[in-house]
């Protein structure tokens, strides 16, 4: 049994983890912010902390004895940029530096397919290998900014850290692109265990993808790590394409990527 901090304890993803890696048989520090409450916390696995994702103290003494942090803290669409500096890049340092001083040595620091938003999707760079940053978005760049913080600590302080280029997460594929890109609960929940059990070192960026058929990114960089996706989005191909039959975007940041999509701006300015 190993003991697990989250940040963003009460955001999708996280809310969606813990029940699967509580029935892995892990203790849990559900990190959050003051005021933001933790739905369904059972307290003879999990406990809950509350502090700021910037207060590198409060999270210290939040991580300590920790095997693993997962970092999930952050705005988790276009903000403007003094927003998107304080949350998502002072942020993730905060949480890499309390980490460190914690002694915890293993980092799942949750990036965003939006760190290579301009990739074509049909291009070698996005099939083999691993792009290198190519944002399309102040979110975009400040996740980019993650992947870099992560390197930075992985390398100076011999800390193991992945960076997980996080596709679609969705309880199921939602469009044409979820086809190519959707990211499974049971996947990120073996994501994560593949993180706490890697024997590799340093620092690692992989897609958070799961094994879909028309999946156009590699997974060689996540199975390195120990990352094998199980989940296909083709089980659910014929429902997506009834409900929505346009074609997937050509870059593989979607429509953050689009011309009109305006920076600083919460969906860039389409929604509410």
């Amino acid at each position: 049994m190993a003991l697990l901090a989250l940040t963003g304890a009460s955001g999708r993803i996280a809310t969606t983890l813990r029940p699967r890696l509580r029935a892995a048989g892990h203790r849990l520090v559900l990190c959050e912010a003051p005021g933001v409450a933790v739905a369904d916390v059972d307290p003879g696995l999990e406990r809950t902390v509350a502090c700021d994702v910037r207060d590198v103290e409060a999270q210290a003494e939040a991580f300590a004895g920790a095997d693993l942090v997962v970092h999930l803290a952050a705005h988790a669409d276009e903000r403007p940029w003094p927003d998107i500096l304080s949350v998502n890049i002072d942020g993730t340092r905060a949480v890499c530096e309390a980490a460190r001083l914690a002694g915890v040595g293993r980092l799942l620091l949750a990036s965003s397919v939006h760190a290579a938003g301009y990739v074509p999707v049909d291009s070698p760079l996005a099939s083999e290998g691993m792009p290198l940053p190519a944002p399309d978005t102040y979110y975009g760049v400040s996740k980019a900014a993650l992947e870099a913080l992560g390197g930075m600590y992985a390398g100076r302080f011999g800390m193991t850290v992945v960076s997980a280029r996080i596709m679609n997460f969705d309880g199921s594929p939602a469009g044409p692109r979820s086809l190519q890109a959707w990211l499974s609960a049971d996947d990120m929940a073996r994501l994560v265990l593949a993180v706490l059990t890697t024997e590799a070192t340093g620092h690692h960026v992989v897609w958070g993808v799961s094994r879909n058929t028309r999946r156009r990114v590699d997974l060689r960089p996540g199975l390195a790590i120990g990352f094998d996706p199980q989940d296909d989005a083709e089980a659910y191909a014929s429902g997506v394409q009834e409900q929505d039959p346009s074609l997937p975007p050509k870059l593989l940041g979607g429509g953050f990527a689009d011309a009109g999509y305006r920076l600083g701006e919460p969906h860039g300015g389409t929604r509410g």
